[in-house]
Order: C-alpha cells, then sequence, then structure tokens
C-alpha cells in the first residue's frame, strides 16, 4: 500500500508540474519549471508575487538575480511596487546546482560550450540556450492563469543585467517587451574587431538578428556612483578592462555609445536608452525603484493609452500647479505616485483646469489618469 501511495504522489507531482501550478490572486511563493523537449535546460525554481485583480489580464514582469543567485529577493524587491501598480513578479532562480558555471550556464546562457572560448564547434542549438526557456515559461504561466497577455517586462540587476542584455541580442524576435538592464558588471557590445563574449566576432549573431535587437526597447540603467573597480566579482582582464573600462558606470555607457554608433553606421532603428540614477550605486533595491519608471508603460493593462488626447503642462514644472488637459469633456480621477509605486496624491477634477502639485518634492512621478473607464499613465517631472 505504501509503494501505491508513493507512486501516486509522484503521478500528482509530475502533473502538477507539466500543467500548473494553480496560480491565483494574492499570492507569494515559487514553483519548479521544467522546459519541456525540444529545449534542453535544467529546471529552475520560479518565485512569484501576484497582487489582487483580474491575472487573466494583469502584465507580467520578470526580475534576473545576478551572482547571488537569489531568486526570492530579486521577487521581494519588487512586491510592494507590483501590488501599488497592479502587475505580477516572476525572479527565475538559475541554481549552481543545475547550471553550473555562472558566466557560461547563465550570464552567457550556454551559448557556447566555453563563451570565453568561442568557435562553430561549439556554438549550441537554441533549444541548448538558456535564454530559449524564457518565452516557454511566461506561456506556462499563461496557461495557469488562463492569461490574455501577449508581451512581457523584464528587468535585470549586475550579473542578471549581462544575462538580460545578450538575451535581447540574440534572441530579439522573443514575447519580451521592455527590458531594463541595470548595472551590468560587463557587456557583449555591438562591436566589430572584438571577440565574443566582448565583441561581436565569432559570437555568431547575423547582422539581421542585430537589427532586430536594436528595435527592441532596452534601458542601459547605471547607477552613477557604481564606479568602484574593485566591487567583489566584477570581471578584470586586459581585453574587456582596455575595451569597456574599469567600473561599471563606465562600461554601461560605453556599451550604449558603441551600440548607437554602430545602429548608426548600419542607418536601422536604434530603440534604446541609457538613463543614469544620481547617487545610487550597485544597490539593486534602489535601482529596482528607479526602473519601475520605465516599466510601467509596458506594465500598464490593456486599456492603457499614451495617445488619447491627455497631455499635462508645463512638463516638467517648478510652479506648483499643472494643467491636465483632455479631447473628452468627462471628469478624471487622478492618481499620482513616486517612483516607488507609492500614491502621494489623489483627485477628481474636470478636464483642462490645474493640479496642485505644490506639496511634492524634486523627482519623477507617475500620474494615472481614470476617464471614460480607459487609463492613461504619464510621467511627471517636478524640478
Amino acid at each position: 500500500m505504501a509503494k501505491k501511495w508513493v507512486f501516486l504522489l509522484a503521478i500528482i507531482f509530475c502533473l502538477t508540474n507539466a500543467y500548473g501550478q494553480n496560480l491565483i490572486e494574492n499570492s507569494t511563493g515559487s514553483f519548479i519549471f521544467t522546459p519541456q523537449a525540444p529545449l534542453n535546460r535544467p529546471p529552475i525554481e520560479v518565485f512569484y508575487h501576484i497582487p489582487n485583480g483580474d491575472i487573466s489580464n494583469m502584465p507580467i514582469l520578470f526580475s534576473f538575480h545576478g551572482a547571488t543567485r537569489d531568486g526570492a529577493n530579486y521577487r521581494d524587491y519588487w512586491v510592494g511596487m507590483a501590488n501599488a501598480n497592479g502587475f505580477m513578479i516572476f525572479a527565475p532562480e538559475f541554481s549552481s546546482t543545475n547550471y553550473p558555471g555562472l558566466g557560461d550556464n547563465y550570464l552567457m546562457a550556454n551559448i557556447f560550450d566555453d563563451g570565453d572560448n568561442p568557435s562553430i564547434e561549439t556554438f549550441n542549438n537554441q533549444n541548448e540556450w538558456t535564454f530559449s526557456i524564457l518565452d516557454p515559461l511566461f506561456n506556462h504561466i499563461k496557461a495557469d492563469i488562463s492569461g490574455q497577455q501577449q508581451k512581457y517586462s523584464a528587468w535585470g540587476h549586475s550579473g542578471g543585467a549581462q544575462f538580460l542584455h545578450r538575451f535581447v541580442m540574440y534572441m530579439p524576435n522573443s514575447n519580451l517587451d521592455t527590458a531594463v538592464c541595470s548595472n551590468a558588471g560587463w557587456y557583449t557590445v555591438p562591436e566589430f574587431g572584438v571577440n565574443f563574449p566582448y565583441g561581436l566576432n565569432l559570437g555568431q549573431l547575423p547582422n539581421n538578428t542585430l537589427i532586430s535587437a536594436f528595435s527592441k526597447k532596452l534601458i542601459v540603467h547605471l547607477g552613477e556612483d557604481d564606479t568602484d573597480p574593485n566591487s567583489p566579482g566584477l570581471r578584470h582582464n586586459t581585453i574587456v578592462d582596455n575595451q569597456q573600462g574599469l567600473f561599471r558606470l563606465e562600461r554601461g555607457q560605453y556599451f550604449y555609445s558603441t551600440s548607437e554608433t554602430t545602429a548608426a553606421n548600419l542607418n536601422v532603428l536604434f530603440n534604446w536608452e541609457n538613463e543614469l540614477v544620481p547617487n545610487v550605486g550597485h544597490e539593486p533595491q534602489l535601482m529596482a525603484n528607479d526602473a519601475l519608471q520605465y516599466l510601467l508603460v509596458s506594465l500598464s493593462t490593456p486599456t492603457f493609452d499614451v495617445n488619447n488626447g491627455v497631455k499635462i503642462y508645463p512638463n516638467p514644472t517648478n510652479t506648483g500647479r499643472v494643467t491636465i488637459s483632455s479631447s473628452n469633456a468627462n471628469a478624471m480621477r487622478i492618481s499620482v505616485f513616486n517612483v516607488l509605486g507609492k500614491q502621494v496624491k489623489k483627485a477628481a477634477i474636470q478636464p483642462n483646469t490645474s493640479l496642485d502639485v505644490s506639496n511634492l518634492k524634486s523627482g519623477i512621478y507617475i500620474v494615472r489618469l481614470e476617464q471614460n473607464n480607459a487609463t492613461t499613465t504619464k510621467k511627471l517631472i517636478i524640478k
């Protein structure tokens, strides 16, 4: 009898892993995701938080850890902001047990057997890339919640930003919408004349794939104080130091400027941005807080509309008041959030009237405007 129970429990576990986790609103936890054939990648534990709301339409954010491999913390950085703004957070953990060798299996995603010594003979099939599990994970989540989501967004810090920017470059046709890459230690720079993993030579990245990558929404997100060349775990060698610089801020700026130049030389669309965070160093929680503003557009519900005739002016402002205009005459409900996702102001006004913002400190705010059952999100800068 005991053997029968063990057998039944094993079957139940396998079915649960294959068909769903029964994810529900207002829940926090983790589950094991096992990539299915033809993918050839080990299982991962996925830490998640789901706020209250309609999860079948709730936006999805992936959060990628670095060398610490701590998915729970990378989920927790976002819990408050997810609750305030109505999106789900999923943080995959690529454990050292299942993904040994931080560089090859995770940061460089097993593109090559040995990423530091690339060759055509050791270039792996996409089914063996760590990147390749992300869209299936997204689809797995959607199936579990009967989701209607078409895209997901992602944030990575440190090693997570390394993984994420390479994902954008090598798999630009994924379901990823916006990527915010915070404080990567070093980069695969879209630069000819430098060998992979620091440049494009020997990297087996076709030009048309790179061109598609340049059209994706990618934010190179850098703490202005992340300038310690002796930061633990920061890679140093003659190639990367001479090419990209000695510390993360310098390397991120080189990555962005060189990418911009390469796109210009190819005469193609370049949809990447470089954003600096003052008074912040290599601090994942503070970088996540600041990253929210660049993700809110993609993490808004399907009713989000940036071009529906709503305007805020003057913006930026230092006058203590802004005017909110709309082509629609109906009243608007206004909610203002700081970059932490905390609501700092709420009001109901008629279109083309002013809103008092004199109580708000200098900084960046997100204004959510509700009118006629539609929602618009705008950024407001107060000097």
